[in-house]
């Protein structure tokens, strides 16, 4: 059985051993040996190791499930510890800086590198927040670009298979991190705000007003504001430039509506409501309807 070698033991590494329990013999380590402990419990590995550098040893194909920095430190520190030939690949939501660090810290050592980044997650963190089927039917964008190793190319592509992921081949970084600009980071900022601009009051009455006004629509809204703010200002700050550009053409979507209604437009505000419909409708049927 093929060995998967998991770095860090939180949400997405976490859901991702329990998605491959069965094809892989699933290798884990955690920086905190009670994660490491908890993941044993909760069967997302078959094995931990205190050191980092027995996973790279023992594992065929290693999956960095850590934050951005985390990832590029980690290639950092542990460089000379990946086996000649080894296949490895990430989680992270950046691929710019990530394939920065692999070419200078893994290229040389003859590790082929395959940045990769799934299109799930929750707000919620850690391992006790993992899930066998997070993966299912998510997008997983792969980077297969001039002089990706296609043997690695494919190993992580039907790892993500495994997982119940949907390949997506993208050949440029910094294309990625502009796309995911515009359909996750994005998100969040705009859940924060409309977080704040709802709830946030001076008045205790007031506010418990509001509390009290906000039900079903609010959560489904809101749902990611819940998500780690220090995780969120490491993306933001290093995809500032494409966050800034995606919320340039947010602004321009919502005060076009805002203008509709201060001069009492309102056809051209339906016609815009129903474009917002007819997408989110074929965006579900493209979710929904896929082998």
């Amino acid at each position: 059985m093929r060995s998967a070698g998991i770095i860090g033991l939180g949400l997405l590494g976490g859901s991702l051993g329990m998605a491959l329990k069965g094809a892989y013999r699933r290798i884990g380590w955690g920086r905190r040996e009670e994660n490491r402990s908890a993941a044993l419990e909760l069967d997302a590995v078959d094995e931990v190791f205190d050191d980092a550098a027995e996973v790279l040893k023992n594992s065929d194909i290693i999956v960095l499930a850590i934050p951005v920095q985390a990832t590029i430190d980690f290639m950092a520190e542990y460089g000379d510890s990946f086996r000649q030939g080894a296949i490895v690949t990430d989680v992270g939501s950046l691929k710019g800086e990530i394939c920065a660090a692999a070419e200078k810290f893994l290229t040389p050592k003859q590790v082929r590198f395959v940045g990769s980044h799934p299109m799930a997650g929750t707000e919620k963190r850690g391992v006790g927040a993992a899930f066998p089927t997070l993966y299912d039917n998510a997008d997983i964008f792969i980077l297969n670009g001039g002089g990706t190793d296609p043997e690695a190319v494919q190993a992580v592509k039907e790892m993500w298979q495994c997982a119940g992921g949907h390949p997506k081949f993208i050949a440029d970084a910094h294309a990625h991190d502009a796309l995911v600009a515009r359909t996750s980071h994005v998100l969040h900022i705009v859940a924060s705000a409309l977080t704040s601009g709802i709830l946030d009051s001076e008045n205790a009455g007031e506010q418990a007003l509001r509390f009290a006004g906000c039900a079903t629509g609010f959560r489904d809204s809101c749902r990611i504001a819940a998500s780690n703010p220090a995780m969120w200002r490491e993306i933001t700050e290093k995809n500032a430039s494409a966050v800034l550009q995606a919320m340039n053409e947010f602004e321009e979507r919502y005060f076009a509506l805002r203008r509709l209604i201060e001069n009492g437009d309102f056809d051209k505000f339906q016609d815009e409501f129903a474009r917002g419909k007819e997408l989110r409708d074929k965006w579900m049927d493209y979710k929904n309807n896929r082998s």
